[in-house]
């Protein structure tokens, strides 16, 4: 009779035993993830970037577009920067590219035009740490325009809903490696700047990873400020702006592509674009994109058309 409470209590030792084991195992998992970025950029013939962009050990790869093919690679401040510059076209293949040398387990992706905030890495640490059974979480980013930050960008601690999800960049976005590559994600190369179609690769991926059945949460904190004093691929909310977001909805999001399309079409935007007009050209995009005609190649069409009769 005595040996039962001992053997019950033998039990409850072992199991309190193995709990605390597992837990351990579990945030010693955590804290090893490593975390690495991943910057499509153009032009650059050092890694002066690194510094320009406030990384702070932490790796980089950054996949560079110019008018030849290398591949270098530096330690700084204990932490591997790689560079793969390529004489490719299109942000969608050059985040790709950087995909292919991807070695971290946490993912995160950027534009040069960034720059971190200095506890980035430990906020994302923190974040993933928080909802261990995340594939992809959504920080905050800040706006900058000469030099002041004019608008931030912080979304609600918890599930990301799909219909808050497509107000974000790539640039907010981390994603585990792991499931990148049993998903077999990526980014589209028709949409994006350099593309056939102007906007819409960070879109695509994040429907992508819904579709995927990702668990993907928020996380409340600014991670980065991206400056909008410039843009190499944004044009203004015109014709070309409405026909291209038609094709991306065609593109990528099925039954949902009519109330995105309405969405853009009722957003208050700085456009001399009437509502119906607005309309019209998000058809037109849509209409075309099968046979992948573009914008231009669109107005070209139709010229010829109107000269014809």
């Amino acid at each position: 009779m005595s040996s039962i409470p001992c053997a019950q209590a033998l039990s409850l030792r072992t199991r309190m035993l193995l709990t605390c084991v597992i837990w351990q195992l579990v945030v010693g998992m955590i804290k090893g993830h490593k975390i690495q970025i991943l910057c499509a950029t153009m032009w650059q013939t050092d890694f002066s970037k690194y510094r320009e962009m406030h990384i702070y050990n932490c790796d980089a790869v950054f996949a560079n577009q110019a008018d030849t093919y290398n591949y270098v690679e530096k330690m700084m401040d204990g932490a591997k920067v790689e560079m793969l510059t390529t004489a490719t076209k299109g942000v969608g293949k050059n985040r790709n590219l950087a995909l292919t040398l991807a070695t971290g387990d946490i993912l995160l992706f950027a534009d040069d035009d960034m720059e971190y905030t200095q506890n980035a890495v430990e906020i994302v640490a923190e974040a993933f740490k928080h909802f261990p059974k995340a594939d992809m979480i959504v920080f905050g980013i800040r706006y900058a325009k000469n030099g002041v930050v004019f608008k931030s960008r912080l979304p609600k601690t918890g599930r990301l809903p799909f219909y808050r999800a497509l107000r974000y960049g790539t640039c907010a976005i981390a994603v585990r490696r792991e499931a990148v590559q049993r998903c077999n994600l990526h980014f589209t190369e028709s949409f994006g700047g350099g593309c056939l179609y102007s906007y819409g690769e960070d879109t695509d991926f994040i429907v992508q990873c819904y579709k995927k059945h990702l668990h993907i949460y928020a996380w409340d904190e600014a991670i980065a400020v991206t400056n909008k004093d410039t843009s190499t691929c944004f044009s203004g909310y015109g014709k070309k702006y409405y026909f291209d977001k038609g094709a991306l909805a065609r593109h990528s999001l099925g039954i949902m592509a009519l109330p995105y399309c309405l969405r853009i079409a009722s957003k208050k935007m700085e456009t001399e674009l009437p509502f119906f007009q607005r309309i019209a050209y998000l058809w037109y995009g849509y209409k075309s994109f099968p046979q992948l005609i573009s914008y231009e190649r669109w107005v070209k069409t139709r010229h010829e058309e109107d000269s014809d009769s």
